[in-house]
């Protein structure tokens, strides 16, 4: 054989045998010390994992072996990691391959190797010499978020854990501990944490055991390879998110899978976190409330209503939808954030079968709203002015937002009010908070005609005077997209809110209150159908 040959062979022996570190002889740890300018493995054991029910001491060995590789790559070429698991012995370990190992390898193994034969001698100079690079491994761990990472795979499955298992018995154990932690990195009160692959990916992520959380900017793919995952973009499919019936649903394509909801709040608080680590960050709340969060609010609506157009933040965005046409990833994009969800499958035919029945029942729910009550139509022709305006008075005089003792009702009917037929004060929805006075104007409108803006005069003038927080306007009959749009234009750029009370509100809510409806209309009220 010649020479070249010998030596490839040798290479290509060092690269497919690896060296355990914690089961090897004084002459071939010499022989691993020696080597350079070439590519090795080194087999790390990972003895907790199939022996111990604590997640404390799998993290104890696998900060080790982060500690090592981390050392050895600040020595060598590159290394690259790669979890092993022996299904016959139940045993898990991390292939370390090591690519032209330099000067200071030897000694960085020949330091080393003392973590993974801790057993061989307990004489007072072994306990020292442990002890020292034990400290080195604490100090390591102290200052994992100021460091790189070279074997992101090893340190990710510490932090999985760490964060998803030994937090919990650092709360008993060493709850200052587990304090600090959480104090210093917040996002891991949800159970995320900042992902070792940041680096690799080339943006500060966060991940969780079930799911990651990555700048909208960076491409999932850039994930899906950094983590060596099958998922590719291009393959997924557009998606709607469904919430019904106190459970949430992806529906793509005729895929319909669960949505993770308690996972997607957890990444949504992370994202909070994520945003105030950015000083320059606007805006500075935890919370954005123009992030897609698959809600809406009515106060904040007004307030923005008031400012003038160029001053206004965004509109609500909304989100963006992807799932793996397999029914196993769902990804959201904010467009802040991407939050990759892992934790959903799809629908059994069964259960899609009875999510569509779920779904006609509430459709049949919806549909009472668009005319009224379907059981119940009111004789408001049988009503005088004065009555409707005491009907309208009792209705407010039960609704559980507004204090009642604070109600008026101001004269007769077409007296000279100042269009101020009832007056009330909310309550308070939060301690301390300011009560608002609230105007009604309760219209009977006879015929079939609906409620227009030219019947409702001079509204303006009247908040303007009596320096109202609210208007209603109560009706039997529809109002009709010319009084919408002049309540909109008025009570917005004025900061109030408004109330409207139209036929189809009225009539449900005397479904809802037989006294009230029984006291105007006895029994002559009729079924609508």
């Amino acid at each position: 054989m010649l020479i070249g040959d010998m030596a490839e062979n040798a290479s290509d022996e060092l690269a497919s045998r690896p060296f355990n570190l914690a089961d090897i002889e004084e002459e071939e740890l010499e022989r691993l010390i020696s080597i350079t300018d070439d590519t090795v493995v080194i087999l790390l054991p990972v003895p907790s994992i199939g022996s111990s029910n604590s997640h404390i001491d799998i993290c104890d060995d696998l900060i080790e072996i982060s500690w090592f590789a981390e050392l050895i790559a600040s020595v060598s070429g590159s290394v690259t990691a790669r979890e092993d698991y022996d299904g016959s012995r139940y045993r898990t370990s991390y292939l370390l391959t090591v690519d032209r190992p330099g000067p200071g390898f030897g000694a960085a193994i020949r330091k080393s190797a003392i973590l993974f034969n801790r057993d061989d001698d307990d004489g007072d100079d072994f306990q020292t010499r442990y002890a020292d690079v034990r400290n080195e491994v604490l100090d390591y761990e102290d200052s994992l978020s100021e460091r790189g990472c070279a074997a992101p795979e090893i340190l990710e499955s510490y932090y999985a854990n760490l964060v998803g298992g030994a937090y919990n018995e650092l709360r008993y154990e060493a709850p200052e501990r587990y304090a600090d932690d959480v104090a210093k990195f917040p996002e891991r009160r949800v159970e995320f944490w900042k992902s070792a692959f940041s680096a690799r990916i080339g943006a500060q992520c966060y991940t969780s055991c079930d799911s990651w959380l990555i700048p909208a900017a960076v491409d999932p793919d850039s994930v899906f390879l950094a983590t060596d995952q099958q998922y590719r973009i291009g393959n997924f499919i557009a998606g709607q998110i469904l919430t019904i019936a106190n459970a949430s649903y992806v529906i793509a394509d005729g895929l319909v899978m669960h949505f993770p909801m308690s996972q997607y709040f957890k990444s949504r608080v992370c994202a909070s976190f994520a945003v105030l680590e950015e000083d320059d960050s606007w805006p500075s709340e935890a919370f954005d409330w123009s992030d897609a969060s698959f809600t809406c609010s009515p106060y904040r609506e007004m307030l923005l209503a008031q400012m003038p157009e160029d001053a206004r933040a965004p509109s609500p965005r909304e989100a963006a939808c992807l799932v793996d046409p397999n029914g196993s990833l769902v990804i959201i994009n904010d467009g802040q954030f991407r939050h990759i969800l892992y934790d959903t499958k799809s629908l059994q035919p069964t259960d899609v079968k009875q999510l569509h029945s779920i779904i006609t029942s509430t459709s049949e729910i919806i549909a009472t709203g668009i005319d009224g009550s379907p059981d119940l139509a009111c004789d408001w022709s049988s009503l005088t002015d004065e009555d409707f305006e005491q009907l309208c008075y009792d209705v407010i005089l039960t609704h559980p937002r507004f204090d009642r003792d604070t109600i008026r009702k101001h004269g007769k009917s077409r007296s000279r009010d100042g269009g101020r037929d009832i007056e009330v004060f909310d309550m308070p929805h939060r301690a301390g908070g300011a009560r608002r006075k609230w105007i009604f104007q309760c219209k009977l409108v006879s015929g079939s005609g609906s409620l227009s803006a030219s019947k409702v005069l001079d509204i303006g003038d009247m908040l303007d005077h009596y320096d109202v927080g609210g208007f209603g306007v109560m009706t039997s009959a529809p109002i009709d997209a010319t009084l919408y749009d002049k309540l909109d234009a008025v009570c917005d750029r004025r900061g109030v809110e408004k109330l409207t009370l139209s036929v189809l509100e009225l009539e449900r809510t005397l479904a809802r209150n037989p006294v009230i409806r029984e006291r105007y209309f006895g029994t002559q009220t009729r079924n609508r159908s």
